[in-house]
């Protein structure tokens, strides 16, 4: 199995993110699986024990095509991959998903045939903001030989795993679906994903992975902290990766939620105390 990330920029939460679901990985490979990271900050992963893959910007440009969709650069890269190992699983995981459950599990669903997804979400029509207004300027268009309707639902693209047998099929009907949707003037950001999920859907018996993958995309403060902790730590007591490998217990997976619903309320308040009183008076050397 190939197991791939995609981390771009010089954000450094994204790289611990990614540093932590690559552990949570490594504790479960088996000889036969690899993990890539396509990035453009090669130099972050040269202790990470993973196949690197760097990317310049001017391939990134390149790989968001005419329309200049970031999203599609997703598809590009599992291409990419696909191209250099045409008969393998392909495991594509965003940076803030973790492994708590088995890689067997989930290797011996693709065996079967089975695409991965992290977790269905529902039809767009269903949906508010721009999934329902992407299903109203698509919905009904057929796009690389298929047709979009009621039964093509939304799920989440966190995970996205297809078995060997299918890759070909899945990355090229995705990237018509996207390409073609785009062409419509449909420019969401959640558009990539929607192309994915109907491509699973049309070439694989698709299911979710989010009983073995966790992805905490609706906490990521609290993640980011637990991974910046994590690698201080270690690096503070020269410690080794089994060291790191070590110190990802079961305990630690489950301490934080994957999900917190915060005020927006809040959120505004806090915001119109910073303009009221903000900080002052800084003093350097």
């Amino acid at each position: 199995m190939n197991i791939l990330y995609i981390v771009f920029g010089e954000k450094l939460s994204y790289h611990l993110e990614a540093y932590l679901s690559i552990r949570t990985f490594q504790k479960q490979l088996t000889a036969q699986d690899r993990i890539f990271v396509l990035t453009t900050n090669p130099e972050y992963y040269r202790r990470a024990q993973v196949e690197i893959l760097p990317i310049s910007q001017e391939q990134i440009e390149a790989w968001k095509g005419s329309h200049h969709f970031f999203f599609r650069v997703k598809i590009m890269a599992l291409d990419y991959l696909c191209q250099r190992y045409p008969q393998e699983h392909l495991l594509y995981l965003d940076s803030d998903t973790f492994l708590y459950g088995s890689l067997d599990a989930l290797r011996q669903r693709l065996e079967q045939g089975q695409g991965l997804m992290h977790i269905h979400e529902g039809h767009p029509s269903a949906m508010r903001g721009a999934s329902l207004r992407m299903w109203k300027l698509v919905g009904g268009r057929c796009y690389g030989g298929v047709t979009l309707d009621e039964h093509h639902d939304m799920w989440n693209a966190g995970v996205v795993g297809i078995p060997a047998m299918k890759t070909r099929q899945v990355i090229d009907t995705s990237l018509a679906l996207c390409d073609g949707m785009l062409d419509d003037g449909a420019n969401a950001f959640i558009l990539e994903q929607y192309a994915s999920s109907v491509s699973m859907a049309e070439h694989t018996q698709l299911c979710a992975a989010a009983d073995h993958i966790g992805h905490f995309w609706g906490n990521k403060p609290e993640w980011e902290q637990l991974s910046a902790d994590l690698l201080l730590r270690s690096y503070m007591k020269n410690g080794s990766i089994d060291d790191e490998l070590h110190l990802i217990t079961d305990e630690l997976l489950h301490s934080t939620p994957v999900y917190v619903h915060r005020s927006s309320t809040a959120r505004r308040l806090h915001g119109l105390v910073d303009k009221w009183f903000p900080d002052r008076d800084a003093r350097y050397l």
